[in-house]
């Protein structure tokens, strides 16, 4: 720190340091998905603590430029996450659906034994299938511990269950 002021050059060379190690882990990519070089450098600078302005500094831009960078990159994570799951729900050949007033605890043996009948292991077992259900529609059950209304999951030859 000289005259009361951080030092902003070793600031710098930090941000480069982990700048340039994650550009080597993904130069074997060639491409950033959905995202441009700016948007996933913006993305893994912030997710590894910097500030837009400490990211602005570095690419030498605003800090306005790197917030609509930022704002553009979550959208288009948030689309290829939605294409993901539109891309699951079409691989699915299995649907089983839990009926209104059945009890939680049931849930799962439901799921569970429907799975069996096409002889398919499910990768979750009862808990996550319940956390799930807790996390996923958390307003789907009463407070006696029964279903309020329909639960649907769905489940492929792989064993990939996801709710609807």
């Amino acid at each position: 720190m000289e005259n009361g002021l951080p030092n902003l050059c070793m600031e710098r060379n930090s941000i480069q340091k982990q700048d340039e190690a994650t550009r080597q882990r993904f130069s074997l990519l060639k491409s950033y998905g959905f995202l441009t070089e700016k948007q996933f450098r913006v993305l893994s600078l912030r997710s590894k603590g910097y500030t837009q302005q400490e990211i602005a500094s570095e690419l030498h831009t605003s800090r306005a430029n790197v917030s609509m960078l930022e704002g553009r990159a979550k959208k288009q994570v948030e689309r290829a996450r939605k294409t993901l799951r539109a891309y699951e729900l079409s691989q699915t050949q299995h649907v089983v659906t839990i009926e209104p007033g059945t009890r939680l605890q049931k849930v799962p043996m439901v799921v569970l034994l429907e799975a069996d009948k096409f002889q398919i292991h499910l990768h979750s077992n009862m808990v996550e299938i319940l956390r799930m259900v807790k996390k996923q529609k958390p307003d789907s059950w009463s407070s006696d511990g029964k279903t309020k209304e329909e639960i649907v999951f769905n489940f492929n030859e792989r064993g990939k269950l996801s709710l609807q």
